[in-house]
């Protein structure tokens, strides 16, 4: 068996994009996310995972609500990831947002992109359940931005690699 330790210090090798997952019944809710992916381009879906120990698992599990929006973060974002992860109470960034189109959840004005999302399914996996959101609308709302990276417990962006030639 593996050592949760040794397993987390692995797993900080691999550089991840971060987002915000929020959902849209009141109150509004939101939590950072690494654990995001695409899963199918027809239908389109996208999945996200959630701790077990979380408000926001149990907000779609109990059918609180039945739809998110995936925020994906620029790195001028960062607060925005720090506060959704409990890192720090400052500010309120769902003040500012505004309601998806499909369902009302918050996006943010400087994501990169976000993807509207019914819930589509769901499986428990160990610790977390997986979510599987059907895209309703997704908007490029900032296509020229940089990414907010995590890796190696940092927060960080990527370098363009259009200088590689």
């Amino acid at each position: 068996m593996v050592d949760a330790e040794q397993f987390r210090a692995v797993l900080g090798q691999f550089a991840t994009g971060v987002t915000v997952v929020t959902l849209p019944a009141d109150p509004s809710h939101g939590i950072t996310v690494s654990a995001f992916a695409s899963l199918s381009i027809d239908p389109p879906l996208v999945l996200v995972s959630l701790d077990h120990d979380t408000d926001a698992h149990r907000r779609l599990a109990d059918g609180d609500d039945d739809g998110f929006a995936v925020n994906i973060l620029s790195r001028q974002q960062r607060e925005s990831g720090e506060f959704f992860a409990g890192m720090t109470d400052e500010g309120d960034p769902l003040a500012e947002a505004t309601d998806a189109p499909a369902t009302g959840a918050p996006i943010f004005d400087d994501d990169l992109a976000y993807v509207d999302c019914s819930l589509y399914d769901s499986f428990e996996a160990g610790d977390h359940t997986v979510y599987v959101g059907r895209v309703e609308a997704a908007e490029l709302l900032n296509p020229d931005g940089e990414p907010l990276t995590y890796h190696r417990g940092e927060w960080g962006t990527i370098a363009s690699s259009s200088d590689d030639s």
